[in-house]
């Protein structure tokens, strides 16, 4: 059978960036980018992840891409923020953690201390981009920006 493949009219695939890749796929392209940057060993990612801040925006993007792609790519997402929120919300720690105060703390924690080793950004930084998710207000606004960028890439 022979099919002819022809351009799309004028303006039909404007909504979709990357061509019908879809929110899994760009989570699995999101995953193996996160771990080479984690790494630290690609000459193309080493320029651009020497900054630790870097490499945290790159997890909360992922963190978002994550809860927005659903199923398993969410329960890993969640797990991370649970984790990472868990020790927070110990009332032994410190009581009466809001969810915009989880937000706020996981953002400082991803984005300003000057960590030596790759993974505590990385792990703060998805924490944080699942919990602008649930926090809400100005965090949510962030959260829905990203997320609309990322489904008009899928």
């Amino acid at each position: 059978m022979n099919t002819v493949l022809s351009a799309p009219a004028l303006g039909s695939g404007l909504t979709q960036g990357l061509g019908a890749v879809g929110l899994s796929s760009l989570a699995v392209a999101g995953f193996i980018v996160l771990v080479i940057a984690i790494r630290n060993r690609s000459k193309y990612t080493k320029p651009v992840f020497t900054d630790r801040r870097h490499l945290a925006a790159l997890a909360a993007v992922t963190g978002i891409l994550f809860i927005l792609a659903g199923g398993t790519w969410r329960m890993i997402a969640e797990g991370a923020h649970g984790l990472a929120a868990s020790a927070l919300t110990d009332p032994n720690i410190v009581g009466g953690m809001t969810p915009a105060g989880i937000a706020l703390v996981l953002t400082i924690m991803a984005f300003l201390p000057e960590w030596e080793k790759r993974v505590p950004p990385a792990f703060f930084g998805m924490g944080a981009g699942v919990a602008w998710g649930v926090a809400g207000a100005f965090w949510g606004i962030l959260f829905q920006v990203i997320g609309s960028v990322l489904e008009k890439l899928a």
